[in-house]
């Protein structure tokens, strides 16, 4: 819980029309928790589209490099051999971020835990979480950093420069867990919209890196679109404004 100070000056950087903003937040969270459940269940392919086709083929690829298209000049021999060395780390669940070393999440990765101190977060309507209380939440860099996901992006990596299945697999591996683990707008990895935005750009990276792998099954692939498009929702409504409009709002935008 903040103190009476740190409200006083948050609320004397705000307009009126964004006091008046975040008063309409707090009663749309009031109706979100109300639909939630419903929010959870997967949609199907012409409800995800509107009624507008059915192609679930991605529209743009974002990587051009063909399968082990390695180079072998010296340089960049040793870069593969650090990537890959990094992509078996994390084949074992193992992540170094902040002052934590090939820390193991758990198999599988237990995605709503602070590893650092070792506490579960809360598994309540994200909007009632109080992600600065780390007595609640435990603290909220050490949750989110891994559902970044930026180590999804290494395993796709690594897949295309050594053609190793398992790399591809371990990223349809994770996406399965994380949807499993975090149904739409329960946790601290539906908290922040910065988070989103990230975790968005990541997946986008790394599907499309494993594509030729055809590891991800029709049903994982469903429900990743109706993830993504529950993502793309909650950022589209709720935008960074006012007072809060940084870099977070850069981040929201660009997922």
């Amino acid at each position: 819980m903040q103190t009476v100070n740190w409200y006083y000056r948050r609320l004397k950087a705000m307009s009126p029309a964004e006091i008046a903003w975040r008063m309409q937040l707090h009663f749309r969270d009031k109706a979100d928790r109300l639909l939630v459940k419903r929010r959870q269940q997967v949609r199907t392919l012409p409800e995800l589209f509107n009624g507008q086709g059915i192609s679930t083929e991605p529209g743009f690829r974002v990587s051009d490099i063909c399968i082990m298209s390695q180079d072998d000049t010296d340089g960049n021999s040793k870069h593969n051999e650090l990537l890959l060395a990094r992509a078996e780390k994390i084949l074992e669940n193992r992540l170094s971020f902040f002052d934590l070393k090939d820390q193991f999440l758990g198999n599988p990765v237990n995605w709503n835990r602070d590893h650092k101190i070792g506490k579960n977060t809360p598994m309540i309507f994200s909007s009632s979480i109080d992600y600065r209380d780390v007595r609640e939440a435990g603290d909220c860099k050490y949750v989110w950093e891994p559902n970044r996901h930026h180590q999804l992006v290494v395993l796709a990596r690594a897949y295309r420069i050594s053609s190793d299945i398992r790399f591809a697999n371990a990223v349809a591996e994770q996406l399965d867990s994380w949807l499993v683990q975090n149904p739409y707008g329960i946790g601290m990895n539906w908290r922040s919209n910065l988070e989103l935005g990230i975790r968005l750009i990541n997946w986008i990276w790394a599907i499309d890196m494993i594509q030729e792998a055809h590891v991800i099954s029709d049903e994982l692939y469903l429900r990743l679109l109706d993830s993504v498009s529950r993502h793309i929702w909650e950022i589209d409504r709720k935008y960074a404004r006012g007072s809060s409009a940084n870099n977070h709002l850069i981040g929201e935008a660009a997922g």
